[in-house]
């Protein structure tokens, strides 16, 4: 009975032990931990800020308006003399909902039009692929500007801006990728085979490339979040009265030298959060990058 219990652990540990890998590599990283950390934080203070925030975010007061920070308002008051710490909980809520919905644009569309360029090759391929050129040919930001400001405000209308200006990255990444897993012999047999495109797509395909794509992702949500802050600091983001962390910097940029809480608080909460989903994602980036491996699973960073 013992050498069958051998063969049955050693057909289950090599999918353990690599999984352990990873979690070993992202966890002995120090920075990489306290990424982690600062993300969940950031999303469960979004889930739960109605529950968290002492005020409605919203109620104007003008008779408290600019108090300092005290027992009753722990971050004080701005102009309109709403509570800051329970719009900074809210703007957590706005930053993350943005980052979701445009990363997800990206993600669905232009991993999908990586996808068709790469298996498909010919005129949908040179088709698309001219596509992503022009929409590069753009810097991001001045693409997501010129379209905020064609769309104008709005939490859906910056979610399709910033969708559009981190599409080309997902696609042309996603087409690096697929044409490398194209050329593998399980693809080219199950071609042979006459296995269909759908199914070669969606089974082996997309799986086999989506790993590098993980730490794009999780770097897109920190770029995602600091551009939303940028277009609601100049007023082409988040309408009012709207909470966002942008347009807070900029409600407070006033006061910085007689209440400078107003811009400093959000500014940095938006610093930790971008700073956690960098080091998360270098902390993946290390875990899956074949070039790494044994490297840094025993000694960590």
């Amino acid at each position: 009975m013992e050498p069958v219990a051998a063969i049955e652990f050693s057909e289950v540990s090599p999918k353990r032990s690599e999984f352990s890998r990873i979690m070993r590599v992202i966890f002995r990283r120090k920075l990489s931990l306290a990424g982690i950390i600062i993300i969940i934080l950031f999303i469960l203070t979004a889930i739960f800020a109605p529950w968290l925030a002492p005020y409605d975010p919203y109620l104007m007061d003008t008779p408290n308006q600019l108090q300092h920070p005290s027992l009753t308002h722990l971050l004080g008051t701005d102009l309109l003399g709403r509570d800051t710490f329970s719009r900074l909980l809210y703007g957590a809520r706005t930053s993350l909902l943005v980052g979701l919905g445009a990363v997800g644009i990206g993600v669905i569309v232009g991993q999908t039009l990586g996808l068709i360029a790469a298996y498909f090759e010919g005129v949908a391929s040179a088709v698309i692929m001219r596509f992503i050129d022009a929409l590069m040919a753009v810097p991001g930001m001045l693409s997501a500007l010129v379209l905020a400001s064609i769309l104008g405000g709005g939490i859906k209308n910056v979610i399709v801006a910033l969708g559009v200006a981190v599409l080309s990255g997902h696609c042309r990444l996603m087409r690096s990728q697929a044409l490398t897993v194209k050329q593998n012999d399980y693809v080219l047999a199950g071609r042979a085979m006459g296995v269909s495109d759908l199914r070669m797509i969606v089974r082996h395909i997309l799986p086999n490339s989506f790993p590098p794509l993980l730490v794009l992702i999780t770097m897109d949500l920190g770029v995602v979040i600091t551009a939303e802050a940028g277009l609601s600091f100049l007023g082409m983001g988040i309408a009012a009265p709207g909470a966002a962390w942008g347009s807070m910097v900029a409600d407070g940029y006033r006061y910085l030298l007689t209440l400078p809480v107003l811009s400093f608080a959000p500014g940095l909460a938006l610093m930790l959060v971008v700073f956690g989903f960098n080091m998360a994602g270098d902390g993946l980036r290390d875990a899956l990058d074949p070039r790494l491996r044994g490297t840094l699973g025993e000694t960590g960073k």
